[in-house]
């Protein structure tokens, strides 16, 4: 901000007689301006009551207005408002103005005693003039002129009857001039008095003004102590929820710190569970490669056995105790046929195997040579799952579907 800039700046006299007004710069403190309206209104004072010395600025008290006025703050800050100072006397200062005003009022009083002593001798003089010889009451610079003429009184053997009267003339015409004279210094005197009580009365009614405009001040400056009395009491309550909001803030931060620190853990432990998963699944893939080794190493065997079981299920169904017997001198071709039809004949039998497939078991096959190593020790479902690892829709597993089915009583692969 220019240091050329100003501020309305105000100066009340706490005595409701005098205010100064006038513009500062913006660029001075609060402390500062304080000061120089302080030196002036203290000049003011003393010239308009007289005082000598005059009163000392660093005996009054102050109070800036705003209220919340800083001293160390700049009048740029309140450049809205501007900045009133009311300006306390201290105790000296008051009796001083106070025995000040007592003697003009006692000399105010002597004056009119005075003027209305002088009026009634004046007038008493005129009235008997005529009649008396008793002097009349001049002023004091005319009394020498008239005490000179007395003193030489003229002779009345010297001089004539004539010469007496001119002389009485004379004399009447001086002290007509000097009443004429005294009536217009009262007359004068008067219009002074009444031109100075008039400039009281006008005193009075300014002090009376400035009286009623402290006081609508002092009202605005209660109203404003009030309202910011309630700001303060607002920003009191801001101030208590923004505390609330800062502790509600800390408490979401420390949960929000526990939460990460959770799922933290949370990382971590599931890091730990994908590397035991991954070691799992690579154990597991494993096992399972060793459980498919086995499994493809006891497919022949579960083969050979199922062909045991058809041969055995045949013979129970045809009524022979060995294969042997059953097949007799006859060709692979004559026994697949004798037992296909022995086996149609047959009603009670729940599945009736193909004529191709008796003539699988029949013959002396490459199942039959893989299996006969293995033990006959198989189950039902290591046979079933033994069939599935043939080649779909091959003749070799067309085969062994239906004797699975031929030898667990039609139970489907």
């Amino acid at each position: 901000m220019s240091s050329t800039a100003t501020v309305t700046a105000t100066a009340i006299w706490t005595d409701d007689r005098n205010t100064c007004k006038g513009q500062l710069r913006a660029s001075y403190t609060v402390d500062y301006a304080v000061g120089i309206l302080s030196n002036q209104i203290c000049k003011h004072v003393s010239a308009v009551y007289g005082l000598d010395p005059p009163l000392e600025p660093f005996a009054m008290q102050a109070k800036c207005f705003p209220p919340d006025a800083e001293p160390s703050d700049l009048l740029s800050d309140w450049s809205s408002t501007g900045l009133t100072a009311l300006i306390s006397p201290d105790d000296e200062s008051t009796r001083r103005i106070q025995t000040h005003l007592d003697k003009q009022a006692q000399a105010d009083q002597t004056s009119d005693e005075r003027n209305t002593t002088l009026a009634t001798d004046t007038d008493s003089a005129l009235i008997s003039q005529s009649s008396t010889s008793v002097q009349p009451r001049k002023p004091k610079k005319k009394k020498k002129r008239k005490t000179s003429l007395m003193a030489n009184p003229p002779s009345p053997v010297n001089l004539s009857q004539v010469t007496m009267d001119n002389q009485l003339k004379e004399i009447l015409a001086s002290m007509q001039n000097e009443i004429s004279e005294v009536r217009r210094e009262n007359g004068s005197m008067r219009n002074k008095n009444e031109k100075v009580l008039n400039e009281n009365g006008n005193m009075r009614n300014e002090i009376e003004n400035i009286r009623n405009k402290n006081e609508k001040i002092l009202t605005e400056n209660g109203s404003m102590r009030n309202e910011i009395q309630s700001m303060r009491n607002e920003i009191q309550s801001m101030r208590g929820d923004i505390q609330s909001m800062r502790n509600e803030n800390e408490r979401v931060s420390n949960e929000n710190e526990r939460v990460l620190e959770e799922n933290e853990s949370i990382r971590n432990d599931l890091v730990s569970l994908h590397k035991d998963l991954e070691a799992e699944k690579a154990q597991r893939a494993q096992d399972i490669e060793s459980l498919r080794e086995v499994t493809m190493l006891l497919v022949p065997l579960h083969l050979r056995v199922l062909l045991d079981l058809a041969r055995k299920k045949v013979l129970e169904d045809l009524g022979h105790e060995t294969w042997e017997e059953l097949r007799d001198t006859r060709t692979v071709y004559q026994l697949a046929d004798i037992i296909f039809n022995d086996l149609l004949k047959r009603k009670n039998l729940s599945f009736h195997p193909s004529h191709q497939s008796i003539l699988f078991l029949c013959s002396y096959n490459n199942i039959r040579r893989a299996g006969n190593v293995a033990a006959h020790t198989a189950k039902q479902c290591d046979i079933k799952s033994a069939v599935e690892t043939q080649t779909l829709g091959s003749n070799d597993r067309r085969c062994l579907e239906h004797l699975f089915r031929y030898a667990y009583s039609g139970a489907l692969i």
